[in-house]
């Protein structure tokens, strides 16, 4: 693996264990992060028509995961954005397990596929801003610089795969794993 690989990995989950320890430790109010889904989630949750809640939160799920996944290499080069997405995703998980205890079991099923992809996405757009500190150092130092629209372009070839993983995740948090927190409360 090459440096600016391991230097992205490193920083990634870095940052995504300091946050799950923060959450566990430090958890955020479980009002705070039901009020967050609920801002989102609310309308559906209480559409009276079943399949309109079924597909509503199928969308919901989708499209807030693939944005959040191509915006994490689009908007890389910040370096904030990914360490934001990760530092969030590590903090609630770990917010969630440490108030929600034993029931954060249903959180399995479709984490184990969304959070890797969620890190995966966090730890291209890492490198990617990796790519152009490097870039900008090289230049300042009279050296070739790195062609960062290329970059780009690559980091976001990487995320083919992405939009198939998450709806394989969104159909297993609406048909799996939520119905195991329904069960579990």
């Amino acid at each position: 693996m090459k440096k600016l690989e391991l230097a992205a990995l490193s920083v990634v989950i870095s940052v995504f264990l300091a946050s799950l320890v923060t959450g566990l430790a430090y958890p955020a109010p479980l009002e705070v992060v039901e009020e967050q889904i609920s801002v989102l989630a609310g309308p559906i949750v209480r559409s009276e028509d079943a399949v309109s809640r079924v597909l509503g939160l199928l969308s919901l799920i989708l499209y807030n995961n693939v944005g959040v996944s191509v915006r994490c290499v689009a908007l890389g080069f910040t370096l904030v954005y990914p360490a934001y997405v990760i530092y969030a995703n590590g903090y609630i998980l770990g917010s969630v397990v440490s108030i929600v205890g034993r029931g954060s079991i249903a959180l399995v099923p479709h984490g184990t596929v969304e959070l890797p992809v969620i890190i995966y996405s966090g730890y291209l757009g890492t490198r990617l801003g990796i790519v152009a500190l490097v870039g900008i150092y090289s230049k300042l130092s009279g050296r070739k610089g790195v062609d960062l629209p290329r970059e780009l372009w690559m980091a976001l070839a990487k995320l083919k795969p992405i939009p198939l993983l998450l709806t394989a995740a969104a159909l297993l948090e609406v048909f799996v794993s939520l119905p195991i927190s329904y069960m579990l409360r």
